[in-house]
């Protein structure tokens, strides 16, 4: 799993329109995480055709050309604005399924799925970050039908035990479930199928999770 990789990266485009420069900048930075393409401009008649989602101030009064609008003031991060905005640009999300399929090696890194889409990954300096994030994106997503943190396998048993003892603790005001993964799995599913999810969403969903996991 490559830092800062997205399986998103080149499909989804996500415009901004502000004359806040410094909201600019990090929003850029912040859609490089998610490898989305964010496209700036202080109008949006500027915007090119294929952008049908616009991240904006309301404070700014811009007109978004008809387009739908995500509004940075009615979130409380960047973070979570953001993904609003890539949830409008992905047809047929319905935020059934929150998970977070963590990779426990050496160099710790995880996957942040809704429904079969993955929306980004990321590799961690330290386990304390690692257990933030997790933390802050269940309880973005706390309408999620299911919430599920995935261990993958590793042979150091001690430091998932360690690991799963500081997600335990973070997460259990949320309700999410958390599964360790083996060899196992490889032959079934990880996680059940929810009511509504087709076989070709749930058969992309298993893949990204064993992509991610190391799993074959």
């Amino acid at each position: 799993m490559g830092e800062e990789e997205s399986y998103m990266r080149g499909r989804v485009k996500i415009g901004l329109v502000t004359l806040d420069m410094k909201l600019a900048a990090r929003l850029r930075e912040l859609s490089r995480e998610y490898g989305v393409e964010l496209v700036h401009s202080i109008d949006a008649e500027s915007l090119p055709l294929d952008v049908d989602v616009i991240i904006a101030l309301r404070s700014e009064g811009m007109n978004v050309d008809g387009r739908r609008v995500v509004y940075c003031e009615d979130f409380g991060s960047l973070d979570e604005c953001l993904e609003r905005a890539l949830e409008l640009s992905m047809s047929g999300l319905g935020r059934r399924m929150a998970v977070v399929a963590i990779d426990p090696g050496k160099s710790p890194g995880a996957a942040f799925l809704l429904d079969n889409f993955l929306l980004k990954t990321k590799r961690y300096g330290s386990l304390d970050e690692l257990v933030n994030d997790v933390k802050r994106f269940l309880h973005r997503h706390q309408d999620a039908g299911r919430r599920y943190v995935v261990l993958g396998a590793t042979t150091n048993m001690s430091a998932v035990k360690s690991l799963m003892k500081s997600l335990e603790e973070a997460v259990s005001s949320v309700g999410a479930t958390i599964v360790v993964c083996d060899e196992s799995f490889t032959s079934r599913g990880i996680l059940p199928k929810m009511r509504g999810m087709s076989r070709d969403e749930y058969s992309a969903l298993m893949l990204s999770l064993k992509s991610v996991l190391g799993l074959e």
